[in-house]
């Protein structure tokens, strides 16, 4: 069993959090990014199934694949990093919520990503957060593209 300590943090804290995020991906600053995540141990790894993936991540290495691309091990990433986002905005459904037991917070909404030509892509996400070290991470982060029922003709 893992000896880890969480520690209490605030609503602001993680929305600063999901800022800082959303800076780093339109940076592409991929060692930041990787920072706000926690990555864990074996008995609690990050839990990340992103946006344009069918596998989920448990470690800093499958992260950054996706991210940037290149990993032999990842063949179809292809770097979600490298579109160019410009612009990344949270609409979150509640804002984030305290956790059971108050050592976390869960948030789940939309986000927009928007590229240098203003094409904006919606997906949905669902983020699990907790403070170690003074330091608030992500430790689950679910993303898929928003689903459109078709319009009727």
């Amino acid at each position: 069993m893992s000896d880890r300590n969480f520690e209490p943090m605030t609503k602001a804290e993680v929305v600063a959090a999901q800022r800082a995020w959303a800076k780093y991906v339109t940076e592409q600053d991929v060692d930041n990014l990787l920072d706000l995540y926690d990555f864990g141990d074996p008995d609690e790894p990050l839990l990340f199934k992103p946006t344009l993936a069918d596998v989920i991540r448990l470690d800093r290495e499958g992260a950054r694949a996706y991210f940037i691309g290149g990993d032999p091990n990842y063949p179809d990433d292809h770097g979600f990093l490298k579109r160019g986002w410009q612009k990344v905005e949270f609409q979150s459904a509640v804002g984030p919520i305290l956790k059971a037991g108050g050592l976390g917070y869960k948030d789940m909404g939309h986000y927009t990503f928007v590229d240098a030509e203003g094409n904006a892509t919606r997906a949905d996400y669902t983020f699990a957060y907790h403070k170690l070290d003074g330091r608030v991470l992500i430790s689950l982060h679910h993303s898929s593209l928003t689903w459109f029922p078709p319009v009727e003709a």
